[in-house]
């Protein structure tokens, strides 16, 4: 991989979040996270390199028993996105214990929409519950979650029942911003020890090459089943190794924005 892409990322020491905790924003990073029961390793990147780039967030809550993530791509960049940042912060804050996603979606979306359309964003939100041994998962518009049990050899997109089908080309869920009385459901799911969650945004799938042929969800899909049991820092390099050997150039297109999860 090209050094350029990497050269500006943060490199601070990984961050281990305890009961109450919650950490994320839209700053560079290339680490490796530990929430609750949970382990991760990110990579995000803002297209300009300046303020401004995808934004992530993770909280831990009730004895590390419930963790939380959220992942959001304002359609914009810079300035738009530090200040929608700062409400997706307080919103995911407030509702850190919350089960169901949906509502605070909802929330973030009332919120977005008092902005107006230059805070449109998809996002997605999901939940674990260390005690029931599920996810819960939400959708704003946002390209589809890849899903890997411990003994799958293979990983699936986690598609509403009613969508469920292959290759992908719908959004989930309204995109935040678009319509205020907009109202997003949940998508719960059973995951125990060694089941991984692999989440991106369309600065992954939407990737360029020079000819113009997008990066897209098939290539990214075969690719993680290629590396299906690779550790999750391993897994991380490979799909970034495959986009910058499809752009043939630096991540200037866009945001880009990938976390690669596992329940220990």
């Amino acid at each position: 991989m090209n050094d350029k892409n990497t050269k500006a990322i943060n490199s601070e020491a990984p961050p281990r979040l305890e009961c109450a905790g919650v950490w994320g924003g839209i700053r560079n990073r290339d680490l490796e996270i530990r929430a609750g029961k949970v382990i991760g390793s990110l990579y995000s990147a803002a297209c300009d390199g300046g303020r401004g780039g995808d934004i992530y967030y993770f909280g831990v809550c009730k004895n590390d028993n419930i963790m939380r993530l959220a992942v959001a791509d304002v359609i914009g960049h810079g300035e738009t996105v530090a200040g929608v940042g700062q409400f997706v912060y307080e919103s995911l804050r407030s509702h850190m214990c919350d089960i169901e996603s949906g509502p605070i979606l909802g929330e973030i979306n009332r919120l977005a929409s008092e902005r107006g359309l230059e805070a449109m964003t998809t996002a997605v939100v999901v939940a674990f519950n260390a005690d029931q041994d599920k996810a819960y998962l939400s959708y704003a518009g946002h390209p589809p979650v890849l899903y890997k049990g411990k003994a799958d050899s293979v990983w699936s997109f986690i598609v509403p029942s009613e969508q469920n089908l292959y290759p992908l080309g719908l959004l989930h869920g309204l995109p935040l911003a678009v319509d205020a009385e907009a109202s997003y459901s949940h998508i719960e799911m059973p995951m125990v020890t060694g089941d991984r969650l692999f989440i991106y945004t369309d600065g992954i799938t939407e990737c360029p090459n020079p000819e113009g042929e997008l990066f897209g969800q098939d290539r990214l899909k075969t690719l993680l089943d290629s590396n299906a049991n690779a550790p999750l820092a391993e897994l991380k390099l490979k799909v970034l190794q495959a986009l910058a050997g499809h752009c043939r150039k630096d991540f200037s297109h866009d945001d880009v924005t990938l976390i690669a999860l596992q329940i220990c």
